[in-house]
C-alpha cells in the first residue's frame, strides 16, 4: 500500500510503499478514507524530545470502510463505515473483555510511532476504538468525530453548566471543538483567544461571541464586557510550551482550567498562582463510554457543524507539502486528507 512516512531529522514527510496490513485474531483492516492532520501531528513532527522513528506511518483522526475482519471479531462486517478513536484497544484486559474497549487498561496511540496510523490506504486497529457511521454520513465528516470526541470528553471534564462561560485559548481543531460543545450546552457566551485572523473568523461563524488576538487584546476583558465576569473556565487548547502557565494567569479565583492541548516538550507552570487562586485544572485525553456516539449523533442531526469546521483536503501525493506548509499557513479550518 502507499503511504506518508515520517523523515527525520527534517521533520517531513514522503510518499512511500509498504507492506498492506493483516488482519490477526480480533483485529479489522480499514480501508482509510479521509482523516484529518491535527496539531498534535504538528508538534510530535517538531518535537525534540518524542523522536518518532523514521517512515513512521502518522494520522489519528480517521474513518474509513471495513476492509477485512479477523477471527474472533464480531458485530462489524466488510462494508462498514466506521469512524475511529486514536488509539487502538488492547483486546485482552477486562474492559476489553467486558466489551468497553473505550477504557482499555494498555491503549496504544496511533499514529506517533507505536501503532502506524492512517496516513496510508489501509490501517489494522481493533473493535474496542472504532464506531459506526450512519449511512447520512460523509467519510469527511466522520473524520471529524474523534477531535469532536476530545472537545465533548474536555467539556465534560469541566462539570460545565448550563448558563456559564468559557475562554478558549486556540482556535486549532481542538479549540473549535470546544467552542461548538460548550454552545450545544448552553454557554451563556464564549470568548476565543488566538492570533490569527482567519481562524478568529472562523471561530466568530461557529458561534464565539468574541475573538481576540491575545497580543493586542485581553480575553478575559472581552469575557468581563460582554459578562460582567471573568470566565468560569478556561480550555487550554493550543498545546505549546507556555500555553497552560498563559491559561493559569488569565484564570479567576474559583476558576476552571482544562487542557486538551498537547504539549511533546517538558512544560512548567507556575503552581503558586495556580495555589494562590484555589484553581482546578483538570487534564483532559481520550473518552467515556456513549461519547463518540454522543458526537456522531450531534452530528448526524445537524446539531453540531462538523462540516464548518474542514477548511481543506488533499489527496496522498499533496499531503508531505501541505502538511510542511500547515504549521506557518495559518489555515482556518481543517485540512483534511481524502483517498
Amino acid at each position: 500500500m502507499r503511504a506518508a512516512l515520517f523523515k527525520a531529522p527534517a521533520a517531513r514527510l514522503a510518499i512511500g510503499t509498504v507492506p498492506d496490513p493483516v488482519a490477526g485474531p480480533g483485529e479489522v483492516i480499514v480501508r482509510v478514507k479521509a482523516c484529518g492532520i491535527c496539531g498534535s501531528d504538528l508538534h510530535a513532527a517538531g518535537s525534540s524530545t518524542l523522536k518518532m522513528p523514521v517512515d513512521t506511518i502518522m494520522g489519528h483522526e480517521f474513518a474509513g470502510v471495513i476492509e477485512e475482519v479477523g477471527d474472533g471479531v464480531s458485530g462489524f462486517t466488510r462494508g462498514d463505515a466506521i469512524a475511529s478513536m486514536a488509539f487502538v484497544a488492547c483486546g485482552q484486559c477486562p474492559m476489553c473483555a467486558a466489551d468497553a474497549g473505550v477504557r482499555c487498561y494498555a491503549p496504544r496511540a496511533i499514529g506517533f510511532g507505536e501503532v502506524p496510523g492512517a496516513f496510508a490506504e489501509f490501517i489494522k486497529t481493533r473493535p474496542g476504538a472504532i464506531f459506526k457511521l450512519p449511512p447520512s454520513m460523509s467519510q469527511r465528516v466522520g473524520a471529524t468525530v474523534e477531535p469532536l470526541v476530545a472537545g465533548l470528553h474536555g467539556l465534560r471534564r469541566s462539570h460545565f453548566q448550563v448558563g456559564e462561560t468559557c475562554l478558549i485559548t486556540g482556535a486549532g481543531s481542538l479549540g473549535l471543538a470546544a467552542l461548538l460543545w460548550a454552545r450545544y450546552a448552553g454557554a451563556r457566551a464564549v470568548v476565543v483567544s488566538e492570533v490569527l485572523m482567519p481562524r478568529r473568523d472562523l471561530a466568530l461563524k461557529l458561534g464565539a461571541d468574541a475573538a481576540v488576538d491575545p497580543r493586542m487584546h485581553s480575553p478575559v476583558a472581552a469575557m468581563t464586557r460582554l459578562t460582567g465576569s471573568p470566565p468560569d473556565v478556561i480550555f487550554e487548547c493550543i498545546g505549546a510550551p507556555g500555553t497552560l502557565a498563559q491559561a493559569i494567569s488569565l484564570a479567576p479565583r474559583g476558576g476552571r482550567v482544562v487542557v486538551l492541548g498537547a504539549a511533546m516538550e517538558d512544560d512548567g507552570f507556575p503552581p503558586a498562582i495556580a495555589l494562590g487562586r484555589e484553581l482546578d485544572i483538570h487534564f483532559s485525553l481520550g473518552l467515556e463510554p456513549g461519547e463518540a456516539e454522543t458526537t456522531i449523533a450531534a452530528i448526524a442531526s445537524g446539531r453540531i457543524a462538523a462540516d464548518q469546521m474542514i477548511a481543506h483536503t488533499v489527496n496522498l501525493d499533496d499531503l508531505p507539502r501541505a502538511f510542511a506548509a500547515l504549521g506557518d499557513s495559518g489555515i482556518a479550518g481543517k485540512l483534511m486528507l481524502e483517498f
